[in-house]
């Protein structure tokens, strides 16, 4: 009888040496392929999870609780913590069951050895490939520490739905992070591997539930749980949930996705598939609010029964970081056209305080200064409002909150235009070189702004005259955590009277064409823009900042021919002001707004009427 045992033996040894599988463990190949890219907002937390295929999020071991890495033991492999990675006891009973069964029946693979499979190998039921398998099982357990080797596995296996990981499968399936899964969860997704197809709760949620009452009183008789407890688990019902992370896109996110490839000289398709971190900085609260208002056709003008588009951009004026971004109304388009940042359109009136105001003051004017409001004609160049009314002398102030063109115009003619401009492009305003006429005061630009610009160069009035580029991306990871990317932020001091311009578009609010936000509970300023003609409005535009935040918002239609004009009537203090005025009540609903901190240096002067006649 020892013969006939040592002759087999022989041979076995001899084959297994002959197998050049020693040779073959690759380490790189236990490091996911493919990584979906993680989006985080402001405050580190996962916004979106996108991938180019397979969906796959890491989870660490040491982040799980024991009844999850239980419940994967006790249906995969029992004896994970006391075999070498392969279970002579588990191959003796596999082998039993082959020769009464006449074939490979019985899978007698432990978890190491099902790594190795998913890693390394195919899944044919053959000798050589399950010789293979454990000779490499037994390598991978001599390089790599139990809880290393189960979380590798628990991170590679398919759970069905498209889920790969237990991360995306618990987000995919219940809504929760791995860590959060309940004891019949997690149950139930270790059920889920014997046959993805069988066992997936989206797909066949009867038999999920049954292998979930399998699995939870396997645990029972290993003693990982109680039977009570598992007569509770296994009584629970099924609620799946599927976490809007997975897949989520926007505006704000894929505007994310293209700024990494930018930044980091790469095609999409590598950053959906390796694993890389994007931090942003967006305020989630307020994306979700614009978002929503977006939605709702009662904020944009209808023309034929077709909606206008529309765009807003929010930035914290204290950091510069993009909180809120939405570049139109078009839901569910993957990398669609972003207005946000993309359209160059003429700004109006939203202009002047940017590129004639800001520098008169800068230049020694004061809000006090009368202007002389009355037709007048600059060369060729003879603009007009579009009331066609003039009201002779009137104060800087008055010229702003009623936003008449020819006070601006003069004042930007003895400015200097070049003087002017320099002063808008340290607020980060594009000019074209042909962007050489007066015409510019009142938006005349010849290919224009964009609302993201605009809403920086506001932002520098909100945070007292401080200018800091827009930041949306604060830094980028690897899939190894390793900061690949972070933005430096800045800060230059452009203006040391923006509280005096602050206050003219204040008054703007209080009585001005931005009337419609006079009753907001808070210190706001703002100004309207309107582009158009006879015929109608081609743009519309309103900024709005108070003392942390601005924002920016235009409507129109991206093509102007054909009749797709905007109603006379929309103009900035319309359906903007509308909208803004929704933005701003739902971004302090919760919390008090600041203040305008008036500066040391700037006295407040009430001037009487007569004052001003004398």
């Amino acid at each position: 009888m020892a013969a006939l045992i040592l002759i087999p033996a022989a041979v076995v040894a001899a084959y297994v040496l002959s197998r050049d599988a020693w040779h073959m463990l690759d380490e790189e190949k236990l490091s996911y392929e493919k990584l979906s890219v993680q989006v985080f907002d402001g405050d580190d937390r996962l916004y979106s999870a996108l991938s180019g295929g397979e969906e796959r999020l890491l989870v660490r071991i040491g982040e799980l609780p024991e009844h999850v890495k239980n419940a994967f033991i006790a249906a995969e492999d029992a004896r994970f913590y006391d075999h070498p990675g392969v279970d002579a006891v588990r191959i003796l009973g596999a082998a039993w069951s082959d020769l009464k069964a006449g074939a490979f029946v019985e899978g007698a693979s432990t978890i190491t050895q099902q790594l190795i499979k998913l890693t390394h190998l195919n899944s044919r039921k053959e000798l050589s490939r399950k010789v293979d398998e454990a000779i490499l099982a037994v390598q991978l357990e001599r390089r790599y520490g139990k809880d290393q080797i189960l979380e590798m596995y628990l991170n590679t296996v398919y759970f069905g739905s498209g889920y790969y990981g237990l991360e995306t499968a618990a987000r995919g399936y219940f809504g929760v992070s791995a860590p959060e899964l309940s004891l019949d969860q997690a149950a139930l997704l270790a059920g889920v591997l014997k046959s993805p197809a069988r066992f997936a709760p989206s797909r066949r949620p009867e038999a999920s539930v049954g292998r979930r009452g399998v699995i939870l009183h396997l645990m029972a008789g290993y003693g990982m749980i109680t039977e009570e407890e598992a007569d509770e688990a296994a009584a629970r019902p099924l609620h799946l949930r599927r976490d809007p992370v997975l897949e989520r896109r926007g505006y704000y996110v894929d505007y994310a996705l293209l700024e990494s490839c930018r930044l980091l000289g790469i095609t999409m398709n590598r950053l959906l598939n390796d694993g890389y971190r994007i931090y942003t900085g967006m305020d989630r609260a307020a994306e979700t609010l614009c978002e929503g208002l977006f939605r709702e056709d009662r904020f944009f003008p209808q023309v034929n029964g077709e909606s206008a588009q529309g765009a807003i951009c929010l930035i914290d004026a204290r950091t510069g970081y993009i909180a809120a971004l939405v570049g139109g109304r078009d839901e569910g388009v993957a990398l669609g056209y972003n207005r946000a940042v993309r359209i160059r359109r003429q700004p109006g009136s939203v202009i002047k305080p940017i590129l004639v105001y800001a520098p008169a003051l800068e230049a020694g004017y004061t809000a006090a200064d009368m202007l002389l409001d009355e037709s007048a004609t600059f060369g060729d160049y003879a603009p007009s409002d579009a009331s066609r009314r003039y009201r002779g002398w009137v104060t800087m102030r008055e010229a702003v909150t009623r936003s008449l063109n020819i006070p601006a115009v003069e004042l930007f003619s003895e400015l200097g235009i070049g003087r002017c401009k320099s002063f808008a492009r340290q607020l980060g305003i594009p000019f074209d070189r042909n962007d050489t006429r007066l015409a510019l005061a009142l938006g005349g630009f010849t290919y224009g702004v964009s609302p993201k610009e605009l809403c920086a160069a506001y932002a520098a009035f909100a945070a007292g005259g401080v200018y800091r580029p827009p930041i949306l991306i604060r830094r980028i990871e690897d899939r190894d955590g390793r900061v690949i990317y972070e933005s430096r932020p800045f800060a230059r001091r452009v203006m040391s009277a923006a509280f005096i311009l602050t206050s003219m578009l204040q008054s703007v609010v209080q009585s001005g064409t931005a009337k419609a936000l006079s009753d907001l509970p808070l210190e706001v300023a703002a100004k309207t823009g309107t582009v158009g003609d006879q015929t109608g409005n081609r743009d519309v535009w309103l900024a709005a900042y108070t003392a942390e935040h601005a924002a920016v918002i235009w409507m129109g239609f991206d093509e102007n021919s054909g009749g797709k004009l905007l109603p006379p009537d929309s103009g900035g203090g319309g359906y903007p002001a509308a909208l803004m005025k929704e933005v701003l009540t739902g971004l302090y609903a919760h919390r008090t707004a600041p203040v305008f901190r008036q500066p040391d240096d700037v006295v407040r002067v009430r001037l009487e009427g007569y004052t001003m006649d004398a």
